[in-house]
């Protein structure tokens, strides 16, 4: 017997819609999911890219409203679904190699990564199982030689040169708080005012009954982050304005300073390498994710 739907009274349709939505899961995913892309054999749905998009619309609800809010966000439904397409792809190719992820694997990994609260298990062996294929596929066949290397030093040597370094002096105006810091603070506004370029630091702290501090030779990222900027700024035999840090107040002289020099190849090598393996396995990852995508059946439905 073949039961027509049309034929049911209102009240029994509309209950057993219910009754289906609250019992019977896959059935009421027929009723609210459907398919957006088939790649191969394989389907995504509409939940499948909703989950994925669930962060990313409250970003976007946050900082977009009305046709910007639409527009950014169809934008960014066509970004996701690519990923996924491209994810299962990757998978179906991973399955097809043989390679499979085993749950030793996943521990071992987990031991030395702990796993992040926003991902479950099963993604991150998924990970691993991507990362694998990727080492399959792409990095073993790259292989970079020391020439190669040699060659990408001399042509970019302008790449792989040293910090600059400034030869310090400073007078330092403790004052901590309260009282002892507006002091400071007033005391270095009126050495800076008072100071003149034929003055030399040492007599003119001497007249202050200040004692110099000698900083030598450093990079700006061994200094202060307030000190940082004002180094970079100043010339030799220049002081600077009063720099106000959690110490005090500093006056700094810049004695002299060491332009950048060229690094030695052993000190970059590594780096390098590094570099030219990341530029051509990314290259040819394009390369044969596009050859997968040209051999594959890929059908997307979202309008």
């Amino acid at each position: 017997m073949r039961v027509c739907l049309k034929d049911w009274p209102l009240q029994t349709l509309t209950l057993w819609v219910v009754i289906s939505l609250l019992f019977f899961p896959a059935v009421s995913l027929s009723l609210t999911d459907r398919i957006i892309a088939v790649v191969n054999k394989e389907v995504i749905t509409w939940s499948d890219l909703e989950k994925e998009l669930r962060d990313e619309y409250k970003r976007l609800t946050a900082k977009y409203h009305g046709e910007e809010l639409n527009r950014r966000y169809y934008e960014k439904q066509r970004e996701v679904l690519n990923h996924l397409i491209d994810d299962h792809l990757m998978i179906q190719e991973a399955q097809a190699k043989g390679l499979s992820v085993t749950q030793d694997e996943i521990d071992e990994a987990l031991r030395r990564t702990p796993l992040p609260p926003t991902q479950t298990e099963e993604e991150f062996g998924h990970q691993l199982l991507l990362k694998k294929l990727f080492d399959f596929e792409i990095r073993r066949n790259i292989v970079i030689e020391e020439e190669e290397i040699r060659r990408f030093y001399e042509v970019n040597s302008t790449l792989f040169l040293s910090p600059p370094r400034y030869r310090l002096q400073q007078i330092l105006l403790a004052g901590q708080e309260g009282f002892e810091r507006e002091k400071a603070k007033n005391k270095a506004k009126t050495m800076y005012s008072a100071w003149t370029p034929n003055t030399t630091l040492g007599d003119f702290a001497t007249r202050y009954f200040e004692q110099i501090h000698e900083l030598g030779w450093v990079q700006e990222n061994e200094l202060l982050t307030p000190l940082r900027q004002v180094v970079k700024e100043l010339k030799p035999g220049q002081i600077s304005a009063p720099i106000e840090t959690l110490l005090g107040f500093h006056l700094i002289m810049v004695e002299d300073i060491q332009q950048p020099q060229p690094l030695p190849f052993e000190a970059v090598e590594r780096d390098i390498r590094g570099l030219l393996t990341k530029q051509r396995s990314e290259e040819a990852y394009r390369n044969w994710l596009a050859d997968i995508k040209q051999k594959a059946f890929i059908d997307v439905k979202l309008k």
